[in-house]
């Protein structure tokens, strides 16, 4: 485990960052699944994780992806209208089978505990293959 200091008092446990793969999804609207991937996310798709622990917060997030247009999905807890942790806004990869990593670095760590999370298209088409809950 990480640590980072407070203000020259005990240090403070931040949490592992951990992975969640694309294909392990429990519930999904619209998408298809291949190889450990997810495709066809188009606006209003989305994919469900359940009980995801959050544990003491992540204030960051990163996926790999490939797309040929630029497009935005939200990050949600509870439902795919639930509430915004975050938001991912992506540009073009080189083709739909060349995967590179995005992310927002304004997660909002104030979501701790166990939740469903909820990746919602917003804008675009991608391929999806793994997201990353991070502490930067």
């Amino acid at each position: 485990m990480r640590y980072t200091p407070n203000n020259g008092g005990p240090q403070t446990p931040i949490a592992s960052d951990f992975q969640l793969r694309a294909c392990e999804y429990s519930d999904a609207s619209g998408v298809t699944s291949w190889n450990c991937g997810v495709g066809s996310f188009y606006p209003g798709n989305w994919i469900k994780f359940d009980n995801v622990n959050l544990s003491t917060g992540y204030n960051a997030f990163a996926v790999s992806y490939a797309s040929t247009q630029s497009g935005s999905f939200d990050i949600r807890l509870g439902s795919p209208n639930g509430r915004i942790i975050g938001t991912v806004n992506y540009e073009p990869t080189a083709g739909w089978a060349n995967y590179q990593w995005n992310g927002t670095p304004s997660l909002d760590a104030s979501a701790q505990g166990v939740h469903d999370i909820y990746i919602v298209s917003r804008a675009g088409s991608a391929n999806l293959r793994e997201f990353w809950f991070k502490n930067e």
